[in-house]
């Protein structure tokens, strides 16, 4: 009995504990309403239009290869330019896939299109591009295609889901990570 109300005593001193990670973001009254509402054109603190060179954004993902030997999969990605507008960018990300048939390495270089900006609370997104993949097997280039979505963690930060596809949609990859946006 003694033991069970330790146990209980525990849980609920972790639960008063855990009680205030839980906020809401403050908005000053001089910014009007909260920037998640405004498209990527009105945004208040979206960089302004012409080529920027500079880390837009970062991400680290994990996921998995559906066919042609089905993978695990880790890769990162880096926006390092942008190419007229704030919602286009170019984007290099690299991939390592563990198991069948063979351990492989993918580096991609694309142009994404982020549908709203940095600040919006869901980030749809596309891309084409054109990757190299080396799995021991297949060494070539190839066209590949990303869409995606983020949606926010943290101030900073975005939960990612992306589906990429190689090698003329013959391969298909879906991806989960983390993403950062210093570029705002």
């Amino acid at each position: 009995m003694v033991r069970v109300m330790m146990v209980a005593g525990a849980s609920l001193a972790l639960a008063a504990a855990a009680a205030p990670v839980a906020a809401q973001e403050f908005v000053p009254p001089d910014r009007g309403s909260h920037p998640v509402s405004q498209p990527a054109s009105s945004s208040s603190g979206q960089s302004s239009s012409g080529f920027k060179l500079d880390i837009l954004g970062f991400s680290t993902r994990a996921g998995f290869q559906v066919n042609n030997g089905g993978q695990a999969l880790l890769g990162s990605t880096v926006d390092l330019v942008q190419l007229g507008i704030p919602q286009v960018r170019a984007r290099s990300s690299f991939e390592v896939g563990f198991g069948r048939p063979s351990t492989s390495i993918g580096v991609n270089e694309e142009i994404m299109y982020r549908f709203l900006a940095d600040t919006a609370a869901a980030i749809p997104y596309i891309g084409l591009g054109v990757g190299y993949m080396d799995d021991n097997v297949v060494k070539r280039v190839w066209p590949t295609v990303a869409i995606g979505f983020e949606l926010p963690f943290r101030r900073s930060m975005n939960w990612l889901v992306e589906y990429h596809a190689l090698d003329a949609l013959r391969r298909s990859r879906f991806f989960i990570g983390l993403a950062t946006r210093g570029g705002s």
